[in-house]
């Protein structure tokens, strides 16, 4: 094997993380625009049809659902518009209407969720990435993925990347790290940062995994990552970035959804979503909490090198390496300071609990 070159991101990210989001704002005048053409495009009867055409089936009930969601919640749609005037969500809100209103689909995020916890966790989710980073840095993850991590090895490039999910999978997530060999995506886990109480979490806020795929016809690109890695499951690596993401930000807890709670979850697959979550959150020492979600603190303790066996030592410690520059990497891509961890957000900076919404009613955090 040649020799491997890693190298973290750019480090472009030079303001700090810890804002309070509910002091950002938008200047005189600034935003008014969006919201005027956002109105101008959409009248009442547009808005659940944008909804509709990212599902898969019209039908008359459920155009009528839309709109009698947007009714229940008119308050609390007119507090998402409000906040997405800040650039540059005003710029990606246009480009994609339906992103203003995705929080009302069903099921978006988990199966469960009542609407004002989605847009509960949309709205913590945004406010939060706003507060935390500069405007030039929010609007390359939103408008494709950003470079965290590479590693060379030969000819061949690793690359761990961070953005926003891909169509298909974009309600069940705000934010995806990626794993690409030579430019090929071999695995995702996507997440949001929630208000801790949804998931019935005592924290402020948690770090939500809401889903990990891994891609078809990939096994040349496996056995290189096995290779160059030492790692049997590519999620070990994206899930060292996104610890490093929540160190970077503060946060002191992993939330991961359950198998039957998944987005996607069907009982004909059953087995295979069992094995992808539910095992694999438990392997790592996840526990199952009441509210069915598994949690663990930030970082996750694995197995002391002691417990392998002597053989396997070795190739224990050298994946630890691996994830440990991959974690590192992300944490002094988001901090700007290697090693340096942000401080914690204060209760008084977050949202009031949620409560469920009704018509004109609004969710107690103002951008």
């Amino acid at each position: 094997m040649g020799e491997i070159h890693s190298q973290p991101g750019q480090h472009f990210v030079t303001l700090p993380l810890m804002n309070d989001f509910r002091g950002s704002h938008v200047e005189p005048g600034r935003g008014r625009p969006f919201l005027r053409e956002l109105r101008r495009r959409l009248n009442f009867f547009g808005w659940p049809l944008i909804l509709v055409r990212q599902r898969v089936n019209w039908s008359l009930s459920r155009v009528l659902g839309e709109c009698w969601r947007l009714l229940a919640n008119i308050g609390t749609q007119r507090e998402v518009l409000r906040f997405l005037a800040h650039r540059p969500f005003d710029e990606f809100a246009q480009d994609k209407p339906w992103f203003a209103f995705k929080y009302l689909i069903p099921d978006y995020i988990v199966l469960g969720f009542t609407v004002a916890e989605r847009a509960s966790c949309f709205l913590h989710h945004y406010r939060r990435m706003h507060s935390a980073l500069p405007e030039s840095t929010l609007r390359q993850i939103l408008q494709g993925e950003v470079v965290l991590h590479q590693v060379r090895d030969g000819d061949n490039c690793f690359t761990v990347t961070i953005g926003m999910p891909a169509m298909r999978y974009d309600r069940e997530g705000e934010l995806s790290t990626h794993l690409r060999v030579n430019g090929v995506e071999v695995y995702s886990l996507s997440f949001i940062i929630v208000p801790g109480g949804v998931v019935g979490s005592d924290l402020v806020e948690t770090l939500l995994i809401t889903c990990l795929q891994g891609k078809k016809n990939c096994d040349f690109e496996m056995k290189l990552v096995r290779k160059v890695f030492y790692e049997y499951s590519p999620r070990l690596l994206l899930l060292a970035a996104l610890q490093g993401f929540a160190i970077a930000f503060g946060i002191e807890e992993l939330t991961a959804v359950c198998a039957t709670n998944q987005r996607s979850y069907s009982k004909g697959h059953s087995t295979a979503f069992h094995h992808s979550y539910d095992e694999f959150f438990a392997s790592l020492g996840m526990r199952q909490t009441a509210a069915g979600f598994y949690s663990a603190p930030v970082p996750i303790q694995g197995k002391s090198l002691e417990s392998f066996e002597p053989k396997a030592r070795w190739r224990a410690r050298r994946r630890r390496a691996m994830r440990k520059q991959i974690e590192s990497a992300c944490v002094n891509f988001f901090s700007g300071t290697a090693g340096q961890n942000a401080a914690s957000f204060s209760s008084a900076m977050l949202a009031a609990p949620v409560s469920e919404p009704t018509v004109n009613s609004q969710l107690s955090a103002t951008p």
